[in-house]
């Protein structure tokens, strides 16, 4: 065997040991890209059940919000900054799953679910209100997809902020 021979067969060693190292990489980036999507969910959701959580153990923030949604403007002078610290939170929630569905971690369909709720708030009068005053405070890009595309579009028929009051048209009864 001459040496022309053993670089031969050393250059097909590693051929194969660079294919089986793209291989293996190609496997742990599709589950790394697995554990981020999941990771994104869970984390998306606990921020929206955590400011769910706080507003249903609290009948006097539910109802200020409830209040705030139907009419910003009509809250009293000391409500207002609780109904703007609430909206703001809950606001700053959608914007993480937002930014977390452009960046691909979060599911196209689990971002519909919650951009859909984020459209109650926002097309709520009180919400509009809120929106109108508070929405420069946010991304961008963020903003641009809520004032350009979820305040244009028609909330669902039966689309009622907290399950409080409807704001969608009123779907007809044989329907």
């Amino acid at each position: 065997m001459t040496i022309q021979d053993l670089g031969s067969i050393g250059e097909l060693v590693a051929a194969i040991a660079t294919v089986a190292t793209l291989v293996y990489l190609a496997i742990q980036i599709r589950s790394n890209t697995s554990a981020v999507q999941s990771a994104a969910a869970q984390s998306v959701h606990e921020a929206f059940t955590t400011w769910y959580r706080l507003v249903a153990a609290d009948v006097s923030l539910a109802r200020l919000v409830t209040e705030g949604l139907q009419s910003y403007s009509s809250l009293a002078e000391g409500d207002r900054p609780r109904f703007v610290a609430t909206c703001m939170a809950f606001s700053f929630c959608a914007q993480d799953a937002f930014l977390k569905w452009r960046q691909g971690s979060l599911s196209p369909e689990l971002w519909r679910g919650w951009e859909l709720v984020f459209m109650n708030l926002v097309h709520a009068p009180g919400g509009k209100e809120f929106w109108n005053e508070r929405g420069y405070l946010f991304g961008d890009r963020f903003r641009e997809h809520v004032e350009n595309d979820l305040m244009k579009r028609k909330p669902h028929p039966l689309a009622k902020p907290l399950g409080a009051f409807p704001i969608g048209p009123t779907p007809h009864p044989d329907a």
